[in-house]
């Protein structure tokens, strides 16, 4: 086998070289330089294999921890900065969708002003 082919079944063998190259940050040319140089069992692919899958489950710990690093005063600041933001916008809106109502009411023809 030539060293092409050996460099394809060793990308096979790891799936996640692929991801670097769709995100931009490797191309298959520096890959396969890397591999040319160093071979398979070097040390420089630990960093671009997944050694550790990542923890998505959040625990109960997680959400009381969570919630002992929030300060009540500044969450406070943030709701009424964004009840007030709702409420500008509201009336801003508000306003202009509702037609106005013409409160003039013409006067009767045979009617003088005293009248």
């Amino acid at each position: 086998m030539s060293n092409l082919d050996n460099f394809k079944s060793f990308v096979r063998l790891n799936p996640t070289f692929a991801n670097y190259i769709k995100d931009g940050s490797m191309t298959w040319q520096k890959f396969y330089e890397l591999y040319d140089m160093y071979g398979e069992d070097n040390t420089i692919w630990d960093e671009y294999r997944e050694t550790k899958k990542k923890n998505t489950t959040t625990t109960l710990n997680d959400v009381i921890n969570l919630a002992k690093n929030i300060d009540i005063d500044k969450l406070q600041d943030g709701v009424n900065s964004l009840s007030k933001a709702v409420g500008l916008f509201s009336d801003l809106f508000a306003s202009k969708s509702t037609p106005k109502v013409d409160t003039y009411k013409p006067r009767a023809i045979y009617r003088r002003f005293e009248d």
